[in-house]
């Protein structure tokens, strides 16, 4: 993605500003997330070490390893062993780039595991180690995934450590150069992921004080493109399992997991207004959907797999089962499970919202113990339609600019009001592309964007201090629309505004650009982050830009709902399950709810910055 990058920089030097043609830019995307703030004690460990990356989320589990630079997440990895895995990039512990990145090779980010014991074990039976108790520290790699591939000159590395009153001593043991994924693919058998296992022989290790750790040397764009310079070289890994009694005859684990990207329901949207399902509802269900299966195993499992819909306080509850078989593993690639949507989602004509919580469950009930694994997804049908999955892993922007154009294309099914929209902007190194853009939105014409209806001006980027956080602009006139449609971005300044962009899913035929006075399809495979709100007023649904900082309580609240955190709190409006809103007042830290009847309601509460910051509340006086 670099290198392509710097082709373009090198091409626009010596062309001609006439001839000059229309340029889509990727970027990596910056994690904009607040990290811990208590601290992590140090833990000592004892065999076995294992981590799939499953049980935690954003920052490794702290049990298990001392730092927590990395993300843990199931969007930067394609295609992963199992749930998720774990993320390097050029990002601090809040989210930024490293203040000292640069085009040349540098450290930048680690993964150091807790001091573990390698000098004995205690279970079943206690008894002390060696080299001869054929020790392996094994764990499986991707360059790339769905981010930035690495260049040659950077490298993902391996050290083991012992750890003394003064310092860690640390000793290469591994390390690969940097390379596309597609390169990787052709290199590995097709395979996404490839399987690493290192031993451990020399008797310096055998202590109580043994610990590794994983760091990736990375790169950014030089300075001629600041607003380009966001997250890159991008390395996963997963899977990590050190353990005696292991050889390379043997690398396997006895794992089947349910992994990838959770499949949607929906045919084109993975989230889309209630009232328009409900107008054509089988136009908008999935009749199939592929789920991936992976086998860390050395033998073939015969799997039962099934999920259960639940519709979140509603009536509609139902299930569907299916029967397969895996190979033997170990291996990663993924194995399609085709499965039917057995049912349409509930009509519920008294409801101007619905969710529902899908889980998948995956079993081998002749193992013992018995083989299982699960994912849960929450369908959500609130106020606003998006393609994206909220996991921007790359940028998006068009050169050249100023004047470049971007939009995405929207149906209704019916006619309904234009409200605002939401917008993911990705950070560069010191926000580079804080730059000023229109807001506008466009009738269709032939299948590209045609007469303007209506602009919003001079708009800047909006962060938030959490991850995956969209900025909502609000339109000042209620826009009324019907059929299709296309909302975008005009650009005022030169460089990128690098929108958020997730590529895990082709949705190239509805991205349009604009920087020669004409209109054409994107070349660029994914979603660009921006999502249009209708509807009666702005209400986000279920687990959207949850601000860890943000606390509220008590949950249940009775009487008196107690709001902390808060940084520059302009407005609070609470809505009930079906986006009904109960409420609307300015900021203020203490709401009374003893007249509100029991129930799951959603409280937004809008900054002076624009941002909505949504919780779940409970009532129960």
């Amino acid at each position: 993605m670099k290198t392509i990058f710097k082709l373009t920089v090198w091409a626009l030097l010596f062309i001609a500003p006439a001839s000059v043609t229309a340029q889509e830019i990727l970027t990596g995307f910056n994690h904009n997330v607040t990290p811990p703030t208590k601290s992590r004690e140090a833990t000592t460990l004892t065999l076995p070490f294992y981590d799939d990356f499953s049980a935690s989320r954003i920052y490794p589990d702290s049990t298990l390893w001392a730092d927590f630079n990395v993300y843990v997440n199931a969007g930067f990895p394609l295609n992963t062993i199992t749930h998720n895995g774990a993320t390097f990039d050029v990002l601090d512990a809040q989210g930024r780039v490293y203040d000292y990145a640069i085009s040349n090779p540098f450290v930048a980010e680690h993964l150091t595991s807790n001091v573990i014991r390698l000098d004995s074990v205690f279970e079943p039976t206690p008894k002390a180690l060696s080299p001869a108790d054929s020790l392996y520290l094994s764990f499986f790699y991707q360059p790339q995934g769905n981010g930035n591939a690495p260049e040659t000159h950077d490298s993902l590395v391996l050290e083991f450590g012992v750890v003394n009153e003064l310092d860690t001593l640390w000793r290469h043991v591994w390390s690969t150069p940097g390379m596309t994924l597609a390169q990787f693919l052709a290199e590995n058998d097709s395979s996404y992921f490839k399987q690493v296992m290192v031993p451990i022989t020399d008797t310096a290790f055998f202590t109580p004080n043994f610990c590794f750790r994983f760091y990736n040397y990375a790169s950014i764009v030089g300075q001629s493109q600041p607003s380009s310079r966001g997250n890159e070289d991008n390395w996963n890994i997963d899977v990590v399992y050190l353990n005696y009694g292991r050889s390379l005859a043997d690398p396997s684990y006895p794992k089947v997991s349910l992994t990838g990207e959770i499949p949607s329901f929906l045919n084109r949207y993975r989230v889309m207004p209630y009232k328009h399902y409900r107008a054509n509802p089988t136009a908008h269900i999935a009749e199939k959907y592929a789920l991936h299966i992976t086998n860390l195993d050395n033998q073939s499992h015969q799997l039962k797999h099934c999920y259960f819909v639940d519709q979140v306080e509603g009536d509609q509850h139902y299930h569907y089962t299916s029967h397969g078989t895996i190979a033997a593993g170990p291996m990663s690639y993924c194995q399609p499970d085709t499965s039917i949507v057995a049912q349409l989602f509930a009509l519920d004509y008294n409801r101007d919202s619905a969710s529902f919580v899908i889980r998948h469950y995956l079993s081998d009930s002749t193992c013992n113990p018995p083989l299982v694994d699960s994912m849960v997804y929450t369908q959500g049908f609130y106020n606003y339609f998006a393609y994206d999955n909220g996991i921007p892993e790359m940028g998006f922007g068009v050169e050249p600019s100023p004047g470049g154009s971007f939009a995405v294309k929207y149906e209704l099914s019916e006619l309904d009001t234009l409200r605002g929209v939401q917008i993911l902007f990705n950070h560069t190194l010191n926000d580079a592309n804080n730059q000023y853009f229109d807001i506008v939105v466009w009738k269709d014409n032939n299948g590209k964007p045609g007469d303007e209806v209506y602009r919003l001006t001079n708009r800047r980027p909006i962060w938030g201090d959490q991850l995956y956080q969209f900025a909502y602009y609000r339109f000042d006139q209620r826009i009324r629309l019907n059929g299709v449609f296309y909302i975008g971005i005009v650009q005022q300044g030169s460089g990128l505004l690098n929108v958020g962009f997730d590529p895990s899913k082709d949705y190239s035929p509805y991205n349009f650009i604009n920087v020669t006075g004409s209109w054409q399809q994107s070349s660029k495979r994914g979603a660009i982050m921006i999502r249009p709100v209708v509807g009666a007023g702005y209400f986000i649904g279920l687990d959207e830009s949850q601000d860890a900082e943000v606390s509220v309580y008590p949950i249940p609240a009775s009487t008196t709902l107690h709001i902390e955190g808060v940084k520059n709190g302009v407005s609070l409006t609470l809505y009930d399950l079906t986006g009904r809103r109960i409420m609307e007042r300015s900021f203020t830290d203490e709401i009374p709810v003893s007249q509100l009847q029991d129930g799951l309601y959603f409280l937004n509460i809008t900054t002076a910055d624009g941002i909505v910051i949504s919780k779940k509340i409970i009532v129960k006086p």
